[in-house]
């Protein structure tokens, strides 16, 4: 019988040496006393999945607040999870998100995020893929210069407030950006969090006001590389402001990297883009962890009354038919005993989360789900209610 409970400060150590061997299994065994890992952090909860006494799985919890739709929520954030390599293939995995899924509808959050190691890992328990991403990679002489009004200048944790308006106003229509509160600044954003090296964080200001922000590193390596982490602005001249901040860096290093960008605009932005490598990624994915969680997302203006059939490997309370009622920017999910044949469309979990966030609109979710609508008449009313959005998830954990 396994047990899903959190993680005591005397199986740290061991939990250290999961992750090391998960995430970084070219440095080697370490000694934990010293590894540095004793604070007792903020932004997590640590878990484990313990068969008898065996520590065999873990994970870290989050719940950051994130805006869903129109709709700002706590969603979950499950990051760094490893099993012992003896217990793999074991199914402990699974049954760590099972009990990981239960933890968090017990806390009343109906949205599960993470950075998948494998998407079709994770795909096959449930989660869709929420947005894709973008890396980008060039020298610095292939960003555009160009005269500025304002002038750029040193950010550190005490701007907090305000690096959080600038990233409010940048993502206010973006589906799953984080507001991340001053811990998760301070913590996370401008600190060492993964080993990478300290932050620089520089803002760009205009008329007094904060205007656009980068939160880079630079590597120690031959070419110097800077990879950007963090990268808002206002207005289209504070993004050319930051671009150009970035040009002038070319004396000291060789290559810049731009990592989770959204979108390929940068390419227009540039007089080459042949000059420039761009990649587009899949990127985090996302679960409901309950289909009532539909009840709490704020819908545009629409009204639907409709039956769903619901498949879920994971939580078997999800599996079956509902009848689904929109009105009033507000939903009402219900079971009913309707077997898939007779209900107007069915759905797995995966595509009904990405329904949720707005990384698809009805035909998209047919075209690249396993959305399937049985009843025609519903079409048109469920597209209202499911629009798709900018979805963006940016922030790694």
């Amino acid at each position: 019988m396994t047990e899903f409970r959190p993680l005591p400060e005397t199986d740290r150590p061991q939990f250290r040496s999961m992750l090391r061997y998960a995430f970084t299994p070219e440095s080697g065994p370490t000694d934990d006393e010293d590894t540095e890992d004793d604070e007792e952090p903020t932004l997590f909860d640590r878990y484990g999945l313990y068969d008898g006494n065996d520590l065999v799985s873990g994970c870290k919890l989050y719940a950051p607040e994130a805006r869903v739709r129109d709709e700002i929520t706590t969603i979950g954030g499950l990051g760094a999870v490893a099993t012992r390599p003896e217990f793999r293939g074991q199914g402990y995995g699974k049954q760590l998100c099972q009990r990981m899924l239960a933890e968090y509808r017990e806390r009343e959050i109906g949205l599960v995020t993470l950075w998948p190691f494998s998407t079709p890992f994770y795909r096959r328990m449930g989660w869709g893929t929420a947005n894709d991403v973008t890396r980008y990679e060039l020298p610095p002489r292939a960003l555009p210069t160009v005269e500025t009004v304002g002038q750029m200048r040193r950010i550190d944790g005490e701007d907090w407030q305000a690096l959080v308006r600038v990233e409010q106003g940048a993502n206010r229509d973006v589906s799953l950006s984080l507001r991340r509160s001053e811990a998760w600044w301070r913590e996370r954003t401008l600190s060492n969090w993964n080993g990478n090296g300290e932050s620089y964080c520089y803002g760009y200001e205009r008329d007094g006001d904060l205007q656009g922000y980068l939160v880079y590193t630079v590597a120690d390596d031959d070419s110097g590389t800077l990879s950007v982490s963090g990268f808002d602005a206002a207005d289209e001249e504070a993004y050319r402001a930051l671009l150009d901040f970035l040009a002038g860096h070319g004396a000291q290093i060789e290559r810049i990297v731009v990592e989770r960008a959204l979108g390929t605009d940068l390419l227009a932005r540039v007089d080459d883009p042949a000059a420039v490598d761009c990649h587009v990624e899949s990127g985090p994915m996302v679960r409901l962890t309950d289909v009532t969680a539909l009840e709490a997302v704020e819908w545009p203006a629409g009204e639907v009354e409709c039956t769903l059939s619901v498949s879920d490997p994971l939580v078997a309370d999800n599996n079956g038919g509902v009848r689904l009622s929109v009105a009033d920017g507000r939903a009402t999910v219900e079971p009913i005993a309707e077997s898939a044949d007779a209900v107007n469309a069915t759905v797995g979990i995966g595509t009904l989360s990405q329904l949720a966030v707005g990384t698809y609109g009805i035909d998209d979710a047919e075209r690249f789900g396993d959305l399937r609508i049985a009843d025609e008449s519903v079409r048109d009313p469920l597209a209202t209610v499911f629009r798709p959005r900018t979805v963006g998830l940016r922030e790694f954990f």
